[in-house]
């Protein structure tokens, strides 16, 4: 159940009485002939309180799961793109994963939704800027291997946004991004100034920074990303310290595209992640064609993909009067939009003052 989030947050929410009852729906999940030890809150976490079910399996051993839920039809695509995205993330690199069980709706009422994977202890500590990079590289080289060819995926996501497959890298991010806005629109109310940079963002930056790594003979090649690696998401494994994604919003995209969140400052992990991650890259496999796309507007690219994020945490904080991630976000597309108006060859831009402001300390 998505229990615990913000009263005023652009998300679904559903705060059933009986949280800790098992629905049909659940015990019909677990292995079969389990027996169930306990029910209980899987620990904290910035939006939600998870569920965490001990079991006991036939064969004296001991289960432990994770669930977690929504209402109404956002709600259902919310689980099920949830499932969708770690089974595909679990198939690339299970070590990295806990295994997705089983999404569903609750048989005592149908407005409920569920999504269940295996439970996994991890610590609190969060990656440092050394080792994060490894984490994007190894995966990024391990999801190349699936094969796909097209862009985007196939069922709608977590925020949710519109499932779409595309032949081209530029075309999902816009897909997704519009969905994002509308949503945006939706919980925030409109605002004329912001329509008019969102056009542009659409009709000029994406294509000005995307469309020249499919043309004069260029590629991308598709890779499976988790697409909401903030430090919340990437937690050590207890039993062996291995870090662990959870919580993705997968898709077939740019592999730069996971490094988005680094160039925002509020996240930890910051431009020292990014540089790293340029230099391994270049020592992995210098001659790639995808490494040298990192030479030219890397840093452009990044912006551009990073405003997901910002539309994001405008739809979430709803609950701050003074607007300022609304604020953030329209710096944001002011800056990358006047770089294309002013000098479309300047490298390495820089966020504006306004999103140095301190925010919470959660995000």
């Amino acid at each position: 159940m998505v229990i615990g989030a913000p009263r005023q947050s652009g998300i679904p929410v559903e705060e059933p009485d009986h949280e800790l009852e098992l629905d049909e729906a659940i015990i019909n999940s677990l292995p079969a002939h389990c027996k169930v030890l306990s029910v209980g809150y899987g620990g904290p976490s910035a939006w939600i309180k998870t569920i965490k079910i001990v079991v006991k399996l036939e064969d004296g051993s001991i289960a432990k799961f994770f669930k977690k839920g929504a209402s109404g039809t956002i709600g259902a695509d919310m689980m099920k793109g949830a499932f969708e995205a770690d089974k595909a993330l679990y198939e690339a690199i299970p070590d990295r994963v806990p295994k997705p069980v089983a999404w569903g709706t609750y048989v005592s009422n149908p407005d409920i939704h569920f999504y269940m994977a295996e439970y996994v202890e991890m610590g609190d500590d969060a990656p440092s800027p050394q080792n994060g990079p490894p984490l994007f590289w190894s995966f990024t080289l391990l999801a190349w291997a699936i094969p796909g060819g097209k862009f985007g995926f196939h069922v709608t996501h977590i925020w949710p946004t519109r499932s779409t497959i595309h032949d081209f890298l530029g075309s999902p991010l816009g897909s997704a991004d519009e969905s994002l806005f509308d949503r945006e629109e939706s919980v925030n109310g409109p605002d004329e100034a912001l329509t008019k940079l969102r056009t542009a963002y659409f009709d000029k930056a994406i294509p000005r920074y995307l469309r020249p790594l499919e043309s004069d003979g260029r590629s991308i090649t598709p890779c499976l990303i988790h697409s909401d690696l903030w430090l919340g998401n990437i937690k050590p494994r207890v039993s062996t310290g291995e870090l662990c994604l959870f919580d993705s919003c997968a898709y077939w995209g740019h592999n730069e595209a996971d490094l988005a969140i680094c160039y925002n400052k509020r996240y930890k992990l910051g431009a020292v992640c990014s540089m790293e991650y340029t230099r391994q890259a270049n020592e992995a496999d210098p001659d790639a064609s995808f490494v040298k796309d990192l030479e030219v507007e890397f840093d452009e690219r990044n912006a551009l993909y990073a405003i997901k994020f910002h539309v994001l945490l405008s739809i979430m904080y709803l609950d701050r009067d003074d607007g300022y991630f609304r604020k953030v976000l329209m710096d944001e597309l002011r800056m990358i939009l006047e770089k294309i108006e002013f000098d479309s060859g300047i490298s390495k831009p820089e966020p504006p003052a306004s999103s140095e402001v301190k925010s919470p300390s959660h995000l």
